[in-house]
């Protein structure tokens, strides 16, 4: 609560600071005792928040009509400079296959003289050294499936952060109630996008309080048909942005192609017919598989304004389309868009309470359940400073809820 985290400036508190001497009982901890705590308490921390967030649900501090979902990337400890990458292994071992095969021509060519005596050069030792080094780290990246890692920290994923290059880091999630101002679900994942948290977000607020909100919000970055499948199978009320389609075709935009399902087929402005072609499978830029329909007609007069593919025009439709189509109709009504037109106000300023106000740009201990544990600890001094600023009393409102 008091913006200070480093275990050795906390050390120094517990010496100098009266709330401080008084918390700990005059007791003067030192760095390692603080940091031994953090090291095996990990999850009781991460129960800590929960607990705080129950006890103001309780209370009726939580509204629960409106929360907004959002996330943020965060670096982690260890750094890009350091990290294994798959591109520059790639470029040494092949550095080192080539000063190895120098080496072998000179061997082959000292073995034509009259009673050579062999030995293996120094420089290729070192070299085979190397290599098996290399391979152990481009071994790593395999097994993590991944092109940069570090293996002090396997867990942290590249990400590109605002204003900055692509550096190691964790995405940082939290659900913000509108009413109390209040953070009632904080996480943290190595994902790089928002695609897959959308339902486990929302189930989190359902763990800790037992309730969800009426309605949740959240930005185009969460929009994903497996997410709002699931959201609808399990009842979870949510309302995501939907980019809308590209519209750089003009006259041939793919809103303009007719879907029939009953016979599964596109149809375009002009009538023809887009059968079925084969499915995509999931990529990077894609995390789902994609149907592709493709005009057969290549005589049709204006394909060249359609498309440039040789192939024919194609129109691609991900396999949870309908959930999509689902989402933006319920999203229809007016009172439905004002709530979404809220999500920013609700959610984006906590992050730069976060960064900005507290300084936590980046995390100090390493891996996902490090990481976890701190998110945890920062969301819940932004919400006990909130309960202490509106006047509640934390020790009156636990007896109250008992």
């Amino acid at each position: 609560m008091e913006r200070v985290r480093s275990s050795r400036a906390l050390e120094k508190a517990c010496q100098r600071d009266i709330a401080f001497l008084w918390l700990t009982g005059n007791l003067h901890p030192d760095h390692s005792t603080l940091w031994r705590f953090f090291r095996n308490n990990k999850s009781a921390l991460t129960k800590l928040f929960k607990q705080v967030v129950r006890i103001a649900a309780k209370a009726e501090l939580i509204g629960f009509a409106l929360h907004a979902l959002d996330g943020t990337k965060l670096k982690a400890v260890s750094s890009m400079e350091t990290a294994s990458h798959r591109k520059r292994l790639e470029e040494m071992l092949a550095k080192l296959e080539s000063i190895v095969e120098a080496d072998i021509t000179a061997m082959e060519k000292a073995e034509e003289q009259p009673e050579p005596v062999w030995t293996m050069p120094k420089t290729m030792q070192e070299c085979e050294e190397r290599k098996k080094r290399i391979r152990a780290e481009l071994a790593l990246l395999d097994a993590e499936d991944t092109d940069h890692v570090h293996p002090k920290e396997t867990e942290a994923r590249t990400m590109r952060l605002r204003g900055g290059s692509p550096a190691l880091g964790y995405n940082a999630q939290v659900v913000v109630d509108h009413d109390s101002d209040l953070v009632v679900a904080a996480d943290v994942s190595a994902d790089a996008t928002d695609h897959e948290q959308l339902v486990p977000m929302v189930q989190a607020v359902l763990d800790t309080c037992g309730r969800v909100a009426e309605q949740t919000v959240a930005d185009a970055g969460y929009a994903s048909g497996s997410q709002f499948e699931e959201a609808e199978r399990r009842h979870l009320p949510v309302l995501v942005k939907v980019q809308e389609e590209s519209s750089e075709k003009g006259e041939y935009a793919k809103s303009r192609f007719s879907f029939d399902g009953s016979r599964d087929v596109y149809t375009c402005p002009k009538g023809e017919t887009l059968p079925f072609d084969f499915v995509q499978q999931p990529s990077t830029g894609k995390p789902v598989a994609m149907r592709v329909y493709r005009c057969r007609n290549m005589e049709c007069p204006v394909r060249s304004d359609c498309t440039k593919d040789k192939r024919g025009r194609a129109i691609k439709r991900l396999v949870t389309e309908n959930a999509f189509l689902r989402q933006v109709e319920r999203q229809k009504p007016p009172a439905l868009q004002r709530l979404m037109s809220l999500r920013k106000e609700i959610v984006e300023h906590l992050f730069g309470i976060a960064k900005a106000i507290d300084g936590f740009t980046r995390f100090t201990v390493r891996g996902l359940t490090g990481a976890r544990a701190q998110w945890a600890l920062v969301c819940t001094a932004i919400n006990l400073r909130k309960i202490a600023r509106a006047g509640h009393d934390l020790r009156f409102l636990i007896a109250a809820t008992n």
